[in-house]
């Protein structure tokens, strides 16, 4: 008799431990296999593994699994370990779904199933072996959108940057010598930050050519989002002295122009973005091809250039020269420089080769001095006919080789000249010799 009431309490301790020993809607991290003071419910062999319900999404995943017994709650555990050391353990009743997960990444995924005690409280469970194991990855979303990519010059070096795309563990940048990323390609790879730094440029801080760079952001399975492309330069070199000098050349395209198959806005619609450009830019000297003084469009008299010297006379630019009358033969590059800073001292032009059946084509010079530090440059301001050939004896190279000869004898003391143009040509596509040239 005393036997039978010692078992008895013992069976009332074991059911409050029990009751205890496992809360309702409560999740743990790694948990061991059995629950201590829980009863397990053995089975010949593991449930089968959970399958998704649809392909998994970037950041979640719906699951599925066969009904067991009278079973109305689960638990799920699941992690980035296939021992699942720090996984996490959820109780589900209706849903089976997931969330919160990384994207691009394997998950492993078991389950097990929760039966009540017959008489026992609410909450005490007989929980079953864990399930056979899920292997799965969530889906791997192409990485953000790229803002525009931004670029400094240093010497003989650039620094680009972007912004952090979302859904991207790393980045690439791509650089090459043209538009195409096909002239001395460089890749830099397994960049894990906003920004880098191109050393050691071929085309460094004295050529003054472009590079041209891209970025690439990938995700755990490479799926690449690729920038837009953009040109880069250098920093100039540093040089001594006590005055910055900045050159620009802008192609006005004349106001009477067209262009086969490509609609052009009217002229006065152009002209006031080529000065809002000027403005911005702000350059001490500008060298304009295409300056034809031609009727504007739908004015009886309104000449295009008398029209723009006057603007660019309230920006403070004058013209080397006055524009000539319309339908004089003349050489429509013109040369503006700051009033402020610069006397006009020598001004000129001359003939460059044309196709058969052009009109002329002409280069135009201007001797300069600055008020400030009494030095004296020459600057030109030509248009190359894009009829011409690369190579021969009338071609574009020979146009350049012309402008040197004939500047060499203008410049007799070997002062600096700067030069900018038309060239009617891909400068990767122009012949050594005339490269060499500019």
């Amino acid at each position: 008799m005393q036997t039978s009431l010692l078992r008895r309490a013992a069976a009332v301790l074991l059911t409050a431990s029990l009751a205890a020993a496992s809360v309702p809607g409560t999740a743990f991290a790694a948990p061991p296999a059995s629950i201590p003071g829980t009863a397990i419910a053995q089975t010949a062999a593991p449930l089968p593994a959970p399958k998704t319900a649809t392909a998994p999404g970037y950041n979640s995943m719906t699951l599925v699994w066969p009904a067991y017994g009278d079973a109305g709650r689960w638990e799920i555990r699941y992690g980035t370990r296939a021992d699942f050391v720090g996984a996490k353990v959820e109780e589900k009743v209706n849903s089976r779904w997931i969330g919160g997960l990384t994207n691009a990444t394997t998950y492993y995924i078991q389950y097990r199933a929760l039966t009540p005690i017959k008489g026992q409280p609410w909450g005490t469970w007989h929980r079953s072996p864990w399930s056979a194991t899920l292997k799965t990855m969530t889906g791997a979303n192409y990485p953000g959108a790229f803002t525009p990519i931004k670029t400094k010059g240093g010497t003989d070096s650039i620094t680009v940057s972007w912004n952090k795309t979302a859904y991207t563990t790393h980045y690439t940048v791509q650089v090459a010598d043209n538009m195409a990323m096909t002239l001395r390609p460089r890749t830099y790879r397994n960049i894990n930050g906003t920004n880098f730094t191109v050393k050691n440029l071929a085309t460094g801080s004295r050529s003054s050519y472009p590079t041209f760079i891209r970025v690439q952001a990938h995700n755990k399975t490479f799926k690449t989002r690729t920038s837009a492309r953009v040109t880069a330069y250098p920093a100039a070199p540093a040089v001594r002295g006590t005055e910055t000098l900045t050159v620009a050349s802008q192609n006005l395209l004349c106001a009477s122009c067209t262009l086969s198959g490509i609609s052009v806005p009217h002229w006065n619609t152009r002209k006031m973005i080529h000065l809002r450009t000027i403005k911005a830019k702000n350059p001490d000297v500008l060298l304009l091809q295409e300056a034809l003084n031609v009727n504007i469009p739908g004015t009886k008299s309104t000449k295009a250039m008398t029209d723009f010297q006057g603007h660019l006379k309230k920006a403070g630019f004058a013209l080397d020269r006055t524009p000539e009358k319309a339908g004089t033969r003349q050489y429509v590059n013109r040369i503006a420089y700051k009033m402020s800073k610069y006397t006009l001292l020598k001004r000129g032009t001359f003939a460059l080769p044309v196709a058969t059946g052009e009109d002329p084509r002409g280069a135009a010079w201007a001797l300069l001095k600055s008020k400030k530090t009494g030095k004296q440059f020459y600057v030109l301001s030509f248009h190359v006919s894009p009829k011409l050939p690369i190579k021969g004896s009338v071609s574009k190279t020979s146009t350049m080789q012309l402008i040197e000869k004939r500047m060499t004898a203008i410049n007799t003391r070997k002062l600096p000249v700067f030069s900018g143009g038309d060239m009617n040509s891909s400068f990767y596509a122009t012949h050594q010799t005339c490269r060499t040239k500019l």
